[in-house]
């Protein structure tokens, strides 16, 4: 292991946050493209790379190494646990590995850096492919157990969230699993076979969106932003708490997340 290579943040808005970090913190903006935004830091050769992708992990420390296709073969030996296999990206190859002690260590390399092209890259730890990324895979997806859950309880993914059908089904398949997944990751799980078609189609949803006024329509179509075209990245995040609790604080009645969750879902549409 060589150094820390870079520290990625997750910020709300992306503009904002370059000018504090660039005109506040005095930090020296290397690379600004794509979503996100790099700086140096002071007296290092790491680098602070701050993004908006919900995609992306909310913190997330990568560590440089010489070669993590060499570390891959030697694992075993090495005592480290792979998430998968190295992913190549811009410079070189990525992958997320736990030690002997259960500490995830996200390692990168150089390995096929060349030319000035390369150079002025910017990783961004999202896998290629991937619906849902981050820093690791917690738990591997069940189809076997999850959709004859889903069968089971006989709602549609859309009106699940928050509410007792959803924690019935989370109990249920997160016994099935050797590591509990989170609430996040069940619901993202659910999502993953909705969108490779394999759920079956259990026709509309059973509760409705309760009826706001305009105005408050357009105080939480604004609350949710840009996200709004990603809503189903919201369920379980803190993310959307923050939404819910927001929204509540301007109305006389307050709405379960379930039903703010109905409402952005039709917002969405």
């Amino acid at each position: 292991m060589l150094r820390i290579d870079r520290i990625l943040l997750r910020v709300p808005q992306l503009e904002p946050a370059v000018r504090y970090y660039r005109d506040v913190l005095g930090l020296a903006l290397v690379r600004h493209a794509g979503g996100i935004a790099s700086f140096k830091l002071t007296g290092q050769d790491a680098e602070l790379v701050l993004h908006s992708d919900p995609d992306l992990p909310d913190q997330a420390v990568y560590y440089l190494v010489d070669d993590v296709r060499d570390l891959y073969r030697r694992r075993h030996e090495l005592r480290l646990s792979f998430s998968g296999a190295p992913i190549q990206v811009a410079r070189g190859y990525r992958a997320a590995v736990k030690d002997p002690f259960g500490n995830v260590l996200l390692l990168l390399d150089r390995s096929t850096e060349s030319g000035e092209s390369a150079s002025q890259a910017i990783e961004d730890a999202k896998p290629a492919g991937a619906l849902f990324s981050g820093v690791e895979v917690k738990s591997a997806v069940k189809p076997d157990v999850l959709i004859p859950l889903y069968e089971s309880i006989n709602r549609t993914a859309d009106d699940l969230p928050y509410t007792p059908h959803f924690e019935t089904l989370y109990s249920a398949y997160a016994a099935k699993l050797e590591t509990r997944p989170t609430r996040q990751e069940v619901w993202r799980h659910l999502l993953n076979l909705r969108k490779a078609g394999k759920l079956p189609k259990l026709g509309e949803a059973r509760s409705r969106p309760p009826k706001v006024d305009p105005e408050a329509e357009a105080l939480l179509r604004n609350l949710v932003g840009d996200d709004i075209g990603k809503r189903d990245r919201l369920p379980y995040t803190e993310r959307f708490d923050a939404i819910v609790n927001e929204f509540n604080a301007t109305q006389a009645r307050r709405l379960s997340p379930h039903l703010v969750w109905r409402i952005v879902a039709r917002l969405a549409k």
